[in-house]
């Protein structure tokens, strides 16, 4: 590392990792924490994006309305940070909830604050935990999505890696929900027009993004400087993975750019 500063992560998790049929999945949760907590024992800055409110919240909701999914969102984000803070206290581990819009990124003042006081809570051990405030969006739920919102964060405090936890082992050549013979990309050294091409066109359910959601976040990141991996968050160890050479997703380098 330059300048002999801690290595500081950011993972975003996708909401199809940590839900299930029935709302949150909590053992994923749990795992997600416990790998988290090992980047702390190595002395490591993390930061958490994650999905996963509205998928949450939905399994309490009983009613269709305009808003219905910014009520679930309501309802499953407390939820949500309760999960993770329970899981975290097994580790000793604090956790900061941040909530923002994207006029947060926009607005210059906001974006500053916003950094200093990541910045802040990770000089004093404290774990962020950031999420869209889906309920106070002017559109319904569609101004941003938690791939972009990850990389913006991780440029903005001059993360080391992007881990982006998805439902999908990463890119590859072909769709590999219809096609057998569809094959792993392990390294991505540019994304360029035919990286965009082979991404698969579908999202989940709950999810906002999908695969091109996630590799244009990943150029945004790379381009920066950050180097960037796209991993399947229900494999066991995949975060820890990304540290490795045999990282089981795909990995995207960095621009050179003497961070």
């Amino acid at each position: 590392m330059k300048n002999n500063k801690k290595m500081r992560l950011v993972i975003k998790i996708g909401t199809q990792v940590i839900s299930g049929k029935n709302g949150l999945n909590k053992k994923r949760i749990r795992q997600i924490i416990i790998e988290v907590a090992e980047f702390f024992k190595l002395g490591y800055e993390v930061i958490l994006v994650s999905s996963g409110a509205i998928a949450t919240g939905l399994p309490f909701i009983h009613f269709k309305s305009k808003f219905h999914k910014k009520i679930a969102a309501a309802v499953g984000q407390p939820l949500l940070m309760h999960a993770y803070t329970n899981e975290a206290k097994k580790h000793k581990i604090i956790i900061g909830q941040v909530l923002i819009l994207s006029d947060d990124f926009t607005n210059r003042k906001n974006f500053k604050n916003l950094i200093l006081n990541i910045n802040d809570m990770l000089s004093h051990k404290v774990l962020p935990i950031i999420n869209e405030n889906d309920v106070m969006k002017r559109q319904d739920l569609r101004i941003n999505d938690n791939d972009t919102l990850g990389a913006m964060v991780a440029v903005g405090v001059s993360a080391d890696k992007l881990i982006i936890l998805t439902n999908k082992d990463g890119l590859y050549t072909k769709n590999p929900d219809h096609d057998k013979e569809a094959v792993l990309i392990k390294e991505v050294s540019k994304i360029n027009s035919e990286t965009m091409a082979l991404c698969a066109t579908g999202k989940s359910a709950l999810g906002v993004g999908g695969m091109l959601a996630k590799i244009k976040a990943a150029k945004y990141a790379t381009q920066k400087g950050v180097e960037t991996f796209i991993g399947n968050g229900k494999k066991k160890g995949i975060i820890i993975g990304a540290l490795n050479e045999n990282f089981s997703g795909t990995r995207f380098l960095a621009k050179n750019n003497n961070k």
